[in-house]
């Protein structure tokens, strides 16, 4: 290919949109500000909770506080308490296979309406992108290994897709990228590549998706708004904008966050962060930033909530909001999503 390829997953990344960072005020607890010199405004900072974090990505917030993250290449599930203590051992290991520069590995987490922890991952041999059931729900016995809710695609070294949210009607949802393969395949129902694509978390492994919107390049970074639409940050290859929008419209009704040279983004993360507001975070941006959705359509984002947002990111149910890059897992304290 000609140029590199953008993601959420990986250091070789092409250019894509950015736009100005305005500057909360500070926050109570572990946030706050630092001024930039001149007077101008003030960058947003977050605090260390997880040091030494080995490529922390898909993390998702529990319902106790805390929340669960996965290490992209070793394949190990972690879980954080509320006071941002790791527990010693994972809750659930997969096999899995990726390395540094490429976008392989363990790329999502969800727990879907029984309370069962599905994960999504590349597996060694054939270097399929599976997702499995890899932690019985609370009152089920204990799985010897992980149950295949789905036989994907097999994996590319680039634009795989993989993160996992699930559906107000239990659906497990996943994104799949353009694999490397030819774009036009996005208009053949029968493959899954450039689709947000819904399944059923009881279905066969062989079961055939639901096809939600096509379209997109990699649409990695996905989220459900309280008001239970599907949101999409879309990252774009050696052409094309970077895109925001509605997850079950066609990617080609959707927001144009810019073209590679304009800018470094590389959509990473969407949360919801209220009505209206959601936090996008970019692996070369290295921040989340506010989007706000009015009327129905969203806006660029603007407003700076917190830096050191380049592989993941959730809300907790205290509204701090916890970001990772690949070394570490930090946190910002205080109320999220609006503006001073």
């Amino acid at each position: 290919m000609a140029q590199p390829r953008r993601s959420a997953m990986t250091g070789r990344l092409a250019r894509s949109a950015a736009s100005v960072a305005l500057a909360l005020l500070g926050v109570g607890g572990l946030a706050g500000c630092a001024k930039t010199s001149g007077g101008g405004p003030a960058q947003v900072q977050t605090a260390v909770l997880v040091p030494a974090a080995a490529f922390p990505v898909a993390l998702m917030a529990e319902r106790d506080g805390g929340f669960l993250y996965g290490e992209r290449l070793t394949g190990k599930i972690r879980r954080v308490s509320a006071d941002g203590a790791v527990a010693p051992e994972p809750v659930a290991t997969v096999e899995t296979t990726g390395a540094e520069d490429d976008q392989r590995g363990l790329l999502g987490l969800t727990r879907d309406a029984r309370g069962r922890l599905l994960a999504a991952w590349t597996r060694p041999g054939d270097g399929r992108l599976v997702i499995g059931e890899v932690q019985a729900g609370p009152d089920a016995q204990p799985l010897d290994a992980p149950r295949l809710v789905w036989l994907g695609p097999t994996s590319a070294q680039l634009a795989n897709g993989g993160h996992l949210t699930t559906a107000p009607d239990g659906r497990v949802i996943v994104g799949i990228g353009d694999l490397q393969a030819d774009r036009a395949l996005a208009d053949d129902p029968t493959v899954p590549n450039r689709k947000l694509l819904a399944l059923e978390p009881d279905g066969p492994a062989d079961q055939v998706p639901t096809i939600l919107s096509t379209g997109w390049n990699n649409p990695f970074a996905f989220t459900y708004d309280g008001d239970g639409t599907l949101w999409v940050a879309d990252n774009t290859g050696a052409e094309g904008p970077e895109r925001i929008g509605r997850g079950d419209r066609p990617a080609g009704e959707a927001q144009d966050l810019g073209r590679p040279q304009d800018g470094a983004v590389a959509p990473s993360a969407l949360v919801s962060l209220g009505p209206g507001q959601l936090g996008l975070c970019g692996f070369l941006s290295g921040r989340m930033q506010l989007v706000r959705v009015v009327e129905g359509s969203p806006s660029l984002p603007s407003s700076e909530l917190a830096d050191g947002c380049s592989t993941g990111a959730t809300v907790l149910g205290d509204h701090r909001i916890v970001v990772a890059t690949p070394t570490e897992i930090r946190v910002r304290d205080g109320v999220v999503g609006r503006d001073s």
